[in-house]
């Protein structure tokens, strides 16, 4: 994506077409670690976030671990929108990341509720608590219900099919 605007611009100067990359749990891809598993999706991810804007391409990063994406991608971000943290990590890495002057703000986090987020950047005048409709349809993302999974009878589920039809 970053090549086809890239290239776009350059060609085609007067044809603006603005893209959004939405990278979903992103310190699966763009981790702080140096490991070389991690190189080529980190490389891109960097340079889109380095470079992007001039040629309409942009990032949305999401992560429930914010301490462990690179700090080279956070640092190009000019909005962040912060829900609840409860790891002590994660709290202090998005309170360096944002303005001394937010630190009172940022207090609450482990306090927000599901659907409240601090929203803080360009976006908005001031920062602010917003709240975050649920979209429909849902995903498919609720946690398995253990407790009462453990009280029902055991299914007897055929786990060698499952596998090959996994493995096919």
């Amino acid at each position: 994506m970053f090549d086809f605007c890239y290239y776009t611009r350059r060609t085609e100067p007067t044809i603006e077409t603005p893209f959004l990359l939405v990278y979903e749990e992103a310190h699966k891809y763009a981790p702080r670690s140096g490991l070389a598993r991690y190189k080529a999706s980190l490389s891109a991810i960097e340079r889109i976030a380095k470079e992007g804007r001039k040629y309409g391409i942009s990032l949305l990063i999401s992560s429930q671990r914010p301490s462990e994406i690179s700090e080279t991608i956070f640092s190009q971000c000019s909005n962040f929108l912060a829900m609840r943290l409860t790891n002590p990590d994660d709290q202090s890495y998005v309170r360096r990341l944002l303005p001394d002057t937010l630190g009172n703000l940022t207090e609450g986090m482990p306090a927000l509720e599901q659907g409240e987020a601090i929203l803080i950047g360009d976006a908005v005048t001031m920062p602010c608590v917003v709240y975050i409709e649920k979209c429909a349809p849902e995903p498919a993302s609720c946690d398995v219900k253990y407790f009462s999974l453990w009280k029902e009878q055991w299914k007897n589920i055929d786990f060698i099919a499952r596998a090959k039809h996994w493995q096919s």
